[in-house]
């Protein structure tokens, strides 16, 4: 799995490929294109684009769809790979993935689609998954903007941006404000699958849970920040 990690403002930006979604790709976007005409899609439920329920991770969206199950699994491997990186207080906590939501975004070139800065806390891993991305006159168009946290001053910059390809799939700490940049001149549409997974951090001791001996509990930490443990690859 290659995952490309960015820094943005020091924060880590991943970008990856997915090659076990090409032979979903069309198929998967046919369908989204085909709701969002039939009006499935709420216009401007967050103030941007098109978006569906956040619903294409329930089971019972899963079950008909080869394609959101393979999406899902990646997310989810993904995850695991790049919370490996990291630092601070929760290096000694093992993460365990609990829960995931994702939505469908249709984005136009209606000025409408310009929308607020935004986070996705209390999630922790959030991706956008890019199904199609239409050209555009300047390069910024269509870009996934990022806030940088703190107080604005003269030395740093405040935004910075990752412009996806069709078939890119970019993960950021769900914590990070951000929103897509309006693309007014593209002829097509910029359609992506937007998730967030959610962590729960495992401590060593916790109501109504087993309480692992010391030697175990340094096995786990170990496998979870271990990217060659076959244990720590499970989680």
């Amino acid at each position: 799995m290659d995952i490309e990690r960015l820094e943005l403002f020091s924060i880590p930006v991943w970008r990856s490929r997915i090659p076990e979604m090409e032979p979903h790709d069309a198929e998967l976007d046919e369908w989204i294109e085909y709701e969002w005409q039939q009006g499935s899609f709420q216009r401007g439920a967050y103030g941007y684009g098109y978006q569906s329920p956040d619903n294409l991770y329930v089971p019972a969206v899963l079950d008909g769809s080869p394609a959101l199950q393979t999406l899902k699994r990646a997310f989810q491997e993904r995850v695991m790979a790049v919370l490996k990186q990291r630092v601070n207080q929760s290096v000694k906590l093992p993460p365990e993935a609990y829960a995931f939501t994702a939505w469908a975004l249709v984005q136009t070139n209606e000025e409408w689609t310009n929308g607020p800065w935004h986070d996705h806390f209390p999630a922790v891993v959030s991706g956008c998954y890019y199904l199609r991305v239409p050209e555009t006159e300047t390069e910024g168009e269509g870009a996934l903007a990022f806030m940088r946290p703190g107080t604005p001053d003269a030395f740093s910059n405040l935004i910075d941006y990752v412009k996806p390809r069709q078939g890119d799939f970019i993960m950021f700490p769900s914590n990070l404000l951000h929103r897509p940049v309006p693309c007014p001149s593209a002829t097509g549409l910029r359609v992506s699958i937007n998730m967030d997974c959610y962590i729960h951090w495992a401590h060593w001791n916790e109501d109504g849970k087993p309480q692992p001996d010391s030697e175990e509990w340094m096995a786990r930490v170990r496998d979870s920040v271990n990217p060659i443990s076959p244990r720590g690859t499970r989680r």
